[in-house]
């Protein structure tokens, strides 16, 4: 017998669950905001996200590998009934990139290169402030980008500096760029890190543009007696983030900061009312029953994440981000702060149930239209 997974991170919901919002930005041009209630959850199955390997294999032996990974412009679906959204992507190519990006996989004490290739367009997709320190060209063309691998241990030249940022085919770069090949020496232990672009400024809107993704540094000799589950099926990167739209599926983010006089358009913090797991909002999985291995990153720019599974198993708590813990730890919630990384074991055989909900219980920083419920509607 199969246990129906859906993977539910409960949100603050609107008040009402009628019609879409109509706001006015500070313009006055009228904006149609997407009422998130009104998508219907569980009817996109959740992605397993691309691989791409950071290591080549020779008799036998893993050995050094270069990649080359795009930045692109392109559309996407983060739900079944809402219009494809633009995006900037990562990905080997445009047609592959995703959101999030592939997990790249490495090996212990293997280098990874990567040359980051910037294809985006010329004007961003979302509004930013140039009153704050911000990567600029000197043309005022392009979409700065460089990237960070968020927990890796390597020398600076590799490691994303914000003001080393670059725009397409490097024709501009910023003060502190060196190269266009990054170098990951991958000789920390085994875990779970992830990458994401880290331009000046313009971190946080080319992240919900979308360009993050996982990375996992693997070393077989050590982790394969710990009998973990291990395989494409059993062994997922689970990526959360949360996200507003527009009811053309555009993404929102408002376009006037907190003190509009001093700072036009900059404020603290960002938060979605639609969360979106591996890419899509609310999706479903079908498991087994037996031990799934779950990598859960909380790739919000500002929601902490409280989860919890409704039928009340437990997590077997393995691993913190880029380390594993002394011993398991047994939980029945897991907290995540934004860049935060739980390692967790479900034991699917123990469900009494043949369907479970992941909740989100968490409160954040109150918005005027919005209340924070915890619902079991089940599609």
């Amino acid at each position: 017998m199969e246990v129906l997974l859906f993977l539910w991170i409960s949100l603050a919901a609107l008040l009402t669950a009628g019609a879409n919002k109509a706001n006015h930005d500070d313009e006055g041009i009228v904006i149609n905001m997407l009422n998130a209630s009104r998508l219907r959850m569980f009817v996109d199955e959740l992605p397993n996200m691309p691989k791409v390997q950071g290591y080549d294999i020779k008799n036998g032996v893993p050995i050094s590998k270069k990649l080359k990974i795009g930045m692109f412009q392109k559309k996407w679906k983060f739900h079944r009934d809402l219009p494809p959204t633009t995006v900037f992507a990562y990905g080997t190519s445009k047609r592959t990139a995703t959101v999030p990006g592939p997990t790249i996989e490495a090996i212990h004490r293997v280098k990874t290169y990567v040359t980051w290739q910037n294809h985006l367009p010329k004007k961003h997709i979302l509004p930013w402030d140039p009153t704050i320190p911000t990567a600029i060209p000197v043309s005022k063309k392009g979409i700065p980008t460089v990237v960070h691998l968020h927990g890796g241990i390597d020398e600076p030249e590799s490691d994303g500096n914000s003001n080393s940022w670059f725009t397409v085919g490097f024709k501009e770069r910023g003060p502190t760029w060196t190269q266009k090949t990054y170098r990951y020496h991958n000789f920390q232990q085994p875990g779970n890190l992830w990458y994401h672009d880290h331009a000046m400024g313009l971190t946080r809107v080319n992240l919900l543009a979308g360009l993050l993704g996982s990375y996992i540094i693997r070393h077989p000799d050590l982790e394969g007696p710990l009998g973990l589950p291990s395989g494409d099926e059993f062994d997922r990167t689970v990526v959360i983030f949360d996200r507003s739209f527009r009811t053309d599926g555009s993404i929102y983010m408002n376009s006037t900061g907190n003190n509009p006089s001093i700072h036009p358009q900059w404020q603290p913090e960002y938060f979605g009312d639609t969360i979106i797991v591996n890419g899509k909002a609310w999706p479903r999985l079908t498991v087994r029953r037996r031990k799934y291995r779950f990598r859960i990153l909380n790739a919000s720019n500002a929601r902490f994440f409280r989860i919890f599974l409704s039928n009340g198993m437990r997590f077997i708590h393995v691993a913190s981000d880029s380390a594993y813990n002394e011993r398991p730890v047994v939980l029945k919630k897991l907290l995540l702060a934004p860049s935060e990384i739980a390692d967790v074991v479900v034991d699917f055989s123990t469900s009494a149930s043949d369907e479970v909900i992941l909740v989100n219980d968490a409160p954040y920083h109150s918005q005027p239209m919005i209340q924070l419920t915890k619902s079991t509607e089940k599609s």
